[in-house]
């Protein structure tokens, strides 16, 4: 099917992979501090400034001596001792050993280390340590540049930060690093019937839920997050936000999107030179999901040209947080260079049957857990999509293929984690 197409609903599927063609990476780098950096893609890459370990270092506690000096036999006269940080190491004569903590300087002299374990100690009535079991020269000593050499490379752009990478940022003296900034995701929720929480609650009125959930996905996908407001049922006024809306990097509006005669989005979003790509999909819940593209000025000047990403996604609470989760978090994944866009799709076992139609992809909310085998998925029962209540919990989204009917207990199914930024 033609992506540009907006009448047929899209399969589940096809549409995931339709965002995913209309994504792009950003442009804009930023310097951070590297205790925020994990999870961001690097833009720059970043050598070592010294070799690591800096020295011969101690990777047992224990005594460091020359191995050669063991020949006279297994006692050796205790000459000192050297803790982590002390410089310089206490040097040997021949037949001499040191006590030595891990992480301490070798002295230049001493080529083993034993451990404390294998020796008797220290004797203070003669002032020798007995060695039972000596190591073979060289042994429990890290030598120096034996993990990396001055001037290697560290870190390259192409994956994201670990905390794994941030640790070895600052072994090699590095406090900020540049990296690819996250979208802009303005976000908002519609309904004359919408109030804040903490705000009162007048009668036929519920609270706005669905714009805190989104807030909450938005930050943990590493976006920088724009509230709109609640925006109502009224045509000036919802222009007007998602005008304002559209300057960011992705648009998340959560209602208004069907076919009622207060569903005022895609009208207003046609009227502002919002290109509908879709409005329909396969899947529930979520079957009217909106996704459409706008091109406009970038911040980098005239001439220059960007595109936002437009979802709108059903106002029943499971709607809009698997609606976030499946469509704009992988447009927001491409736009700050994740080599995974799309979260992987793993297998699991259904522990209960559920309830499903064939014609629309189901996506169940369940809890996963680690069986030994193979992942055990147990689906959590709701009162429909707007039991917010009943997906506490979920970390897992059973996603049953539109042609499938409903599955029993022992299915093997296909699931994603849910809320992978």
């Amino acid at each position: 099917m033609d992506d540009t197409s907006t009448s047929a609903p899209l399969g589940f599927a096809e549409a995931v992979q339709t965002v995913l063609r209309r994504s792009g990476p950003g442009s804009r780098i930023v310097e951070l501090d590297i205790a925020r950096a994990a999870g961001f893609a690097p833009a720059e890459e970043v050598f070592a400034d010294v070799d690591l370990p800096p020295f011969d270092r101690a990777a047992m506690d224990g005594f460091a001596y020359r191995h050669a000096d063991l020949a006279r036999g297994p006692r050796l006269r205790l000459a000192g001792r050297v803790a982590a940080g002390e410089t310089p190491a206490p040097r040997l004569a021949p037949g001499e050993c040191v006590k030595i903590m891990t992480g301490a300087v070798v002295p230049e002299d001493a080529d083993t280390v034993i451990p404390v374990e294998d020796t008797t100690g220290y004797q203070p009535r003669d002032g020798f340590v007995a060695f039972h079991r000596p190591p073979p020269r060289g042994a429990n000593i890290a030598p120096r540049g034996e993990d990396l050499r001055a001037g290697a490379a560290v870190l390259r752009p192409g994956a994201l930060l670990t905390a794994q990478d941030i640790g070895l940022l600052a072994a090699v003296g590095r406090r900020r690093v540049r990296v690819h900034d996250g979208p802009r995701i303005a976000f908002a929720a519609t309904g004359s019937e919408l109030r804040e929480p903490g705000d009162p609650l007048p009668a036929g009125c519920i609270r706005n839920s669905n714009a805190y959930a989104l807030w909450a996905q938005v930050l943990a996908a590493r976006g920088h997050a724009e509230y709109l407001g609640l925006l109502p049922d009224e045509p000036d006024a919802l222009r007007a936000a998602l005008a304002r809306g559209l300057a960011a990097d992705i648009l998340v509006v959560s209602g208004g999107i069907s076919m009622g005669e207060l569903d005022l989005v895609p009208g207003a979003l046609e009227e502002l030179g919002v290109k509908i790509v879709f409005r329909w999909v396969r899947v529930r819940p979520g079957r009217p999901t909106l996704f459409g593209v706008r091109e406009r000025e970038a911040a980098a000047g005239p001439g220059a040209s960007a595109r936002t990403l437009v979802f709108g996604l059903p106002g029943n609470p499971l709607s809009t947080l698997f609606g976030f989760d499946q469509y704009v978090l992988p447009a927001a994944r491409v736009f700050r260079r994740h080599p995974r866009p799309a979260a992987p799709i793993l297998e699991g076992r259904l522990d209960a049957g559920v309830r499903k139609k064939p014609g629309n992809t189901a996506l169940i909310a369940c809890r996963s857990e680690w069986a030994g085998s193979g992942f055990v998925l147990s689906p959590l029962v709701t009162h429909g999509s707007a039991d917010i209540a009943g997906v506490r919990g979920a970390d897992a989204i059973a996603i049953i293929p539109e042609e499938a009917e409903s599955p029993g207990a022992g299915t093997r199914v296909p699931f994603r984690r849910l809320h992978q930024p």
